[in-house]
């Protein structure tokens, strides 16, 4: 004989709750774990974690040359106080510049710079210039202008400019009398 048990609406209840349960957690869990699997894979763009990686930066060092060029109408020395350096990108680089009045009126002069070769120029990071900006000395007076910088690190992985060894910072001193 076949015995029929009679079930209830509670224990149908508790049944599906179970249910439920169990589904949320594991739809919860198995995000966890797939975040846990690509990450260790590096697959869906997440990067691999660990010492797996071979991947070296190799930073070429590069030589910085500064050339200051002053307008012939402005009476006065403009100078850098050191010709070249030799330097890695990233590394963060203070330089002076100095600036003499070498007349007895007020000398009212403008700094553009330029840097060479030209691609370089997007990698090159001023982060304190003297330059576009109305400079004044007094007669006889001597200014010193700093110039805070650094070359991105990416010059180096970049195919336009991968083989920079030089590159060339110049700075020229406009008269702005004459404006």
């Amino acid at each position: 004989m076949i015995r029929i048990s009679s079930i209830n609406s509670n224990q149908i209840f508790g049944f599906c709750s179970l249910i439920f349960i169990f589904m949320v957690s594991f739809c919860y869990l198995i995000t966890k774990l797939y975040k846990i699997t690509c990450s260790k894979l590096g697959l869906a763009g997440l990067p691999k974690r660990g010492g797996c990686l071979n991947k070296r930066l190799h930073h070429q060092p590069i030589k910085i040359e500064f050339i200051t060029q002053t307008d012939k109408t402005l009476p006065c020395s403009f100078n850098c106080s050191t010709n070249h350096i030799i330097s890695l990108p990233g590394e963060i680089i203070k330089i002076n510049y100095s600036l003499r009045n070498k007349s007895n009126n007020y000398a009212i002069c403008e700094a553009v710079y330029n840097v060479i070769p030209l691609p370089t120029s997007k990698y090159f990071n001023k982060l304190q210039c003297f330059c576009y900006n109305k400079i004044i000395v007094p007669p006889c007076g001597n200014v010193v202008l700093p110039l805070v910088f650094y070359i991105e690190p990416n010059i180096n992985f970049d195919d336009n400019t991968r083989n920079v060894e030089k590159v060339t910072l110049t700075y020229i001193l406009n008269n702005m009398k004459k404006w």
